[in-house]
């Protein structure tokens, strides 16, 4: 008897794979007297998908970092935080003896400059004819050299240094290049090479998003508001199932802070259809739609990338703009295929 029960289950199980296969098409004569109605799918060549959390972010590797050249006992900012400043434009005052004894270090180091290149001026000459030894010559070259870095160095930060003032032992520093200011406020005292400021370029201040892998190639724009800003780049490296994206620099009539966690909408460059949400029904686990072929419809598989309130915007391997979509009495072919008669 089980033998008999077992032999049944097999056959019904066949039957029913064999019909869901079979239910990928249909005479539209077997249909009756159902009214049918068709759709051509709208081809476009961009679409926008669903809405994607982002922060505004700087590009990393572009911040232009200032530090202290000693311990500097008051810090005072001049401008707030995050503000945007011109090149030359005053961002801080340090105070305290320690910013005269380095002006002092500066002076003496222009003069041991100028004498060590004097003598290797001097000496120059008299290597070429031998009259002083390679040993020698070595030294003076040395010193010559270490002496000139250790100047240049301390001009460097010179050039940022907008004024001075003997009477309370201060000097502003002002930005090198213009940017967003990102000011480093310590509770505690600024010792010697302590960051004091970072400058971020306008150039460098983006839009990140974290875009699905399945569509990060396509992804070509994002759209904030009013605000349209195009894809720059998009990471090599997965994190999850998503990959990281940059946008190209932010526009100032954006209105966006450094910082700002906002929602965007994706723009992606890919080629789809636009259907009418009453095309589409679920079969076996897809999204599937009746097309028309001659007297038949068949069944094909798309896949829905997103929606507005009245259609989907699908994607397909087939050209679905050069077919006849079925728009209406979906459900009672769908329900024909499955042997529960029409509507």
């Amino acid at each position: 008897m089980m033998a008999k029960f077992g032999a049944r289950l097999l056959c019904l199980s066949a039957c029913l794979s064999t019909s869901l296969v079979q239910a990928e098409s249909l005479p539209l004569a077997s249909l009756g007297n159902l009214e049918l109605s068709y759709t051509q799918p709208q081809k476009v060549a961009s679409y926008e998908g669903s809405a994607l959390p982002a922060q505004v972010a700087r590009l990393p590797g572009n911040d232009y970092w200032v530090s202290t050249p000693e311990n500097i006992q008051q810090v005072t900012f001049l401008v707030g935080q995050g503000q945007n400043v011109a090149k030359g434009q005053a961002i801080v005052r340090l105070t305290g003896p320690e910013v005269f004894h380095f002006l002092a270090q500066v002076e003496a180091a222009g003069s041991l400059y100028q004498l060590a290149k004097q003598r290797y001026d001097r000496n120059k000459p008299l290597l070429k004819n031998g009259s002083i030894s390679a040993e020698k010559w070595r030294e003076i070259s040395q010193d010559y050299f270490s002496s000139h870095l250790e100047y240049e160095h301390m001009q460097h930060f010179m050039e940022m240094v907008l004024s001075t003032d003997e009477a309370t032992d201060s000097l502003v520093i002002s930005a090198p290049v213009a940017g967003i200011v990102k000011l480093n406020q310590l509770n505690s005292p600024y010792m010697a090479d302590s960051q004091l400021f970072s400058l971020v370029p306008a150039e460098s201040i983006r839009v990140q998003i974290n875009v699905p892998m399945s569509q990060s190639t396509s992804l070509s724009a994002i759209n904030i508001n009013q605000c349209h800003i195009a894809i720059d780049s998009l990471s090599a490296i997965a994190d999850g199932a998503f990959v990281s994206a940059w946008s190209m620099p932010v526009p100032r009539e954006c209105n966006l802070l450094l910082g700002q966690q906002i929602t965007v909408i994706p723009e992606y460059q890919k080629a789809v259809y636009l259907l009418p949400k009453n095309s589409v029904f679920s079969w076996q686990q897809e999204s599937q739609v009746f097309t028309q072929k001659a007297d038949t419809l068949a069944a094909i598989s798309i896949d829905i990338l997103g929606s507005t309130p009245q259609q989907y915007i699908v994607a397909s391997d087939q050209d679905l703009s050069q077919m006849q979509v079925l728009s209406q009495s979906v459900a009672a072919v769908k329900g024909i295929l499955l042997g529960l008669g029409g509507e």
